[in-house]
């Protein structure tokens, strides 16, 4: 997943494994390419799978400021995951080897700061995430 490109403090052995899976593709790829094996990674971004949309629907109103950290404002479906899946796959993939493809809707590709100050004002200026007068 992407936590093997973008870390996240205490978490050492999470993003170190994450991050070894990269690693070990690269290898590998190095490794097998004489036999003519290909070998790739994909790293996902958040995906709506089955459990994640259990969990969302638990939290709906936080849902479109979730997605707006994401460059093409929306989260993954499982299908994005298949069609990378499908083209390294295929004979349209045949020289690509050792390779992470980042299926993410562009989460990694962003300055932090920037993105920060963005959620900030999307939270500022919509309705659906005000909170009441009274806490």
């Amino acid at each position: 997943s992407v936590h093997g490109l973008l870390m996240v403090e205490g978490k050492l052995a999470y993003e170190g494994a994450k991050s070894a899976v990269i690693g070990i593709t690269r290898q590998m790829a190095c490794d097998f390419g004489p036999m003519g094996i290909r070998v790739n990674a994909i790293c996902p971004g958040h995906i709506m799978t089955e459990r994640m949309h259990e969990r969302w629907e638990r939290n709906p109103s936080l849902f479109p400021f979730f997605e707006q950290q994401y460059p093409l404002r929306r989260v993954g479906q499982t299908e994005d995951i298949a069609n990378g899946v499908a083209f390294l796959c295929s004979d349209q993939a045949s020289f690509i080897t050792g390779h992470t493809l980042v299926i993410d809707g562009g989460l990694t590709i962003q300055l932090q700061e920037d993105l920060s100050l963005r959620l900030a004002q999307f939270y500022r200026d919509s309705e659906a995430m005000k909170l009441p007068d009274e806490v």
